[in-house]
């Protein structure tokens, strides 16, 4: 209801807003009116994408990249617990829908065809972009939902520059990062490492077990500890940019990590401390050599990379005589080579063309040495994009675009997007773009080859989707107000689930339909107030993700209703004030009702109520000879709120982190 009542008070004062930016203020000189024409563009009509602030990703460089969506973005973030498994919603779609690029690298998952948000750190990347729906065919197929796009970009400035960055938190949390830069006429260095760690120990009040008091007859939940979840997160980046010339330029992205994590068993279970534990380690090494080369209206790329991942997964018990003895003792490789080649020119006035040509390489091996189950797969993709992007007139634009697919040498059908973009009003910048597309997903290697439960009969998913976005951007005076909003409409056919088998087990399976549309608001606010600089940025999203299934799979009360987990109300609002040396930051994070089941039965089980998460940042500047400080308080969870993401997994009350960053 909050979240209406703001988007209802909005609505109402929109039109005033606007009226007030067409009036010159008092003792305002009406000048001329400049003209200025824009250049061709080289990215596709209709594109809708958002870039983080930097600002933002300053004050967020210590949390993880799903942390940093959750608060400051319209995605929704489906997360296990504090530094464990995170995934995504883009636009009601699953989390196997959304794609990450690095530097343009794919580091989705071939095998498991989703990526774990929770081991990006922020501080790594010096651009975060999303770009929804549509706007994914720009980069990639597949995505239905979107894609996350990360990005380093090079740094010229000759000498040496450092920074480090070092925390101290909750729950024996410590983080540490450092970032060296080298750079002197044609070459520049950039250098990150980091190290994370956390016991997450927190305590929780449990409300999955309770005593009845005998006095009073209410029931007493037991307060525990986050037992056996503690994380450690460690990894380096190296990149490399090379000017071999005026119009050329290389360069070498490398990015280790490795993750160990505990995983916590659920808030239900009623076991001893010696079984049923969980831990789970990944090593991952990831390269991307990336060649350009421009001249004049051309444009020549050439890019390389290579994924290769090991992943292990345990599950023991304590057995009397014998010690601890594994359940479970999973061991999976996964390798990845991606090639792309592309070339852009203007083959006539007004026009711009893009082709392009890509061709990658997946390798998965998994084998459980207790179970002995487990498989070997390669696949082949071979990628043709095509964009026709043309300037009608000085306000209208639109493009083409065409990509074909092969998969183990069978063809996927042709995938269309067609994209518009009108510059409705110059002085407000008022600026509508449309797209319509077909998009396929194909299914990840776990869904065909899984033992028991692959399905290589799945068929890709198929999906039909169209946005229309506007927006605004009014600056009268002191004041800046962008207000957007889109409109989208998804329907997914052979959506891929994993059902109960008659054998006994989980099987993938192709269901008949999904349906998500919605509407998505955004507004940035910046204003003086004498010597105060503040800003609001904000993001609501409604979402209606129906289940339009076959009746004998689901059962009659889950045809059109919403698919669990997925809120229909989220939103966020991030409140920025700067004065003097001290800033303050205040992040609002808010979830509505979710189901748990697709039949969306309200019970205190199969539904997690509404949350309203708070964070408040408290900074402080200041120089030391010839280096810049920064001191900053954290305080998560701000009003102590109990809350749930997923079933049966605790979250922290009132937490806090204490950074120190020096510049120099």
């Amino acid at each position: 209801m909050t979240l209406m009542r703001a988007l209802f008070t909005f609505i109402l004062l929109m039109p005033g807003m606007l009226l007030m930016g067409q009036m010159p203020p008092p003792d305002t000189v009406n000048l001329n009116e400049l003209e200025v024409l824009s250049e061709l563009k080289k990215v596709p009509a209709g594109m809708i994408e958002k870039s983080i602030d930097t600002n933002v990703l300053y004050n967020e460089s210590t949390v993880s990249l799903s942390d940093l969506l959750d608060a400051h973005s319209s995605i929704f973030i489906k997360n296990e617990g504090r530094g464990a498994l995170s995934t995504v919603s883009f636009r009601g779609t699953a989390a196997s829908h959304t794609d990450v690029l690095w530097n343009g690298l794919s580091i989705k998952s071939p095998m498991l065809g989703q990526v774990d948000f929770s081991l990006f750190p922020v501080f790594l990347y010096d651009n975060v972009s999303i770009k929804a729906g549509n706007s994914s065919l720009s980069e990639t197929t597949g995505a239905l939902g979107g894609v996350v796009c990360l990005d380093n970009r090079g740094e010229w400035t000759k000498g040496v520059k450092a920074s480090l960055l070092t925390g101290i938190g909750s729950y024996s949390t410590f983080n540490n990062y450092l970032k060296l830069h080298l750079g002197g006429g044609r070459l520049s260095s950039n250098t990150r490492l980091y190290y994370n760690y956390s016991k997450n120990d927190f305590a929780f009040k449990n409300k999955n077990i309770a005593n009845i008091n005998p006095v009073t007859g209410e029931y007493e939940y037991p307060v525990q500890k986050n037992k056996n979840a503690a994380y450690l997160l460690t990894g380096v980046e190296q990149n490399f940019y090379y000017r071999t010339g005026e119009k050329g330029l290389l360069k070498i992205n490398y990015w280790f990590q490795k993750s160990e994590r505990s995983i916590p068993r659920l808030n239900t279970y009623e076991g001893d401390d010696y079984s049923n534990i969980s831990r789970q380690d990944e090593n991952t090494h990831r390269v991307n050599v990336h060649y350009s080369f421009f001249a004049g209206e051309n444009r020549l790329s050439v890019n390389s990379g290579l994924v290769s991942q090991r992943l292990i997964y345990g599950l023991k018990n304590l057995v009397g005589g014998k010690g601890y003895v594994y359940a479970i003792n999973s061991n999976s490789s996964i390798l990845s080579f991606y090639n792309k080649a592309s070339y852009g020119f203007v083959p006539f006035k007004k026009v711009f063309v893009k082709t392009e040509y890509s061709f990658n390489y997946h390798e998965v091996s998994t084998l459980d040495s207790v179970n002995l189950t487990g498989y070997g797969a390669k696949r082949t993709e071979h990628k043709i994009f095509v964009m026709w992007n043309q300037k009608i007139s000085e306000r209208f634009s639109a493009s083409l675009i065409l990509h074909k697919i092969w998969v183990e040498g069978k063809s996927v059908p042709l995938i269309p997007y067609m994209g518009f973009e009108w510059l409705a009003n110059k002085k407000l910048h008022a600026v509508l773009k449309g797209n319509v597309a077909r998009n396929y997903n194909y299914p990840d290697l776990n869904d065909l080859y899984w033992q028991p439960g692959g399905n290589p009969a799945l068929k890709p998913e198929e999906g039909v989707s169209g946005e229309v976005n506007g927006s605004l951007e009014i600056k009268p005076g002191g004041l800046s107000f962008l207000p957007a909003v889109s409109v989208f409409y998804n329907d997914i056919d052979n959506w891929i689930l994993w059902l109960p088998a008659p054998a006994g087990y989980w099987q993938a399976r192709n269901v008949k339909k999904v349906i998500a549309k919605g509407i998505e608001f955004s507004l940035d606010i910046a204003f003086p107030v004498g010597k105060l600089k503040c800003s609001v940025k904000g993001n609501y999203a409604f979402t209606r993700s129906l289940n339009y299934g076959e009746k004998d799979i689901w059962g009659e009360g889950a045809v059109g209703k919403q698919l669990p987990y997925i809120p229909v109300h989220s939103g966020n609002i991030t409140v920025n004030m700067f004065w003097k040396n001290f800033e303050i930051v205040y992040v609002n994070n808010s979830y509505g009702e979710r189901y748990t089941t697709s039949t969306n039965n309200v019970t205190q089980r199969d539904r997690l109520y509404p949350y309203f998460m708070n964070n408040l940042y408290i900074s402080k500047f200041f120089m030391l000879n010839k280096s810049k400080i920064t001191a900053q308080l954290k305080i998560y969870n701000l009003f102590n709120e109990e809350y749930r993401s997923v079933l049966g997994r605790p979250m922290p009350g009132i937490n806090f982190l204490f950074l120190l960053k020096m510049s120099l």
